[in-house]
């Protein structure tokens, strides 16, 4: 059998700590749907079509994570 990463662990501790304590539950369901209301945001108030907000949340998205994991590798 193989072994869960550090991330998919991570990801089911959140997940259970979510379960137990409301606060942490309704950040992490914030932070989850972010991309979505920002791509509707985009899309439906900026007249954006669907493939640009798409694009452009996909690449914030990539831009923040690189950012976090340079600033855990300092």
């Amino acid at each position: 059998m193989n072994q869960p990463s550090i991330q998919k662990l991570r990801s089911l501790r959140l997940d259970a700590l979510a379960r137990d304590d409301r606060a942490v539950a309704d950040l992490n369901a914030r932070i989850s749907n972010s991309p979505d209301y920002l791509v509707e945001e985009l899309m439906n108030n900026h007249g954006w079509p669907a493939h640009e907000a798409l694009c452009a949340v996909q690449q914030l998205q990539e831009k923040v994570l690189r950012n976090i994991s340079e600033q855990a590798a300092a």
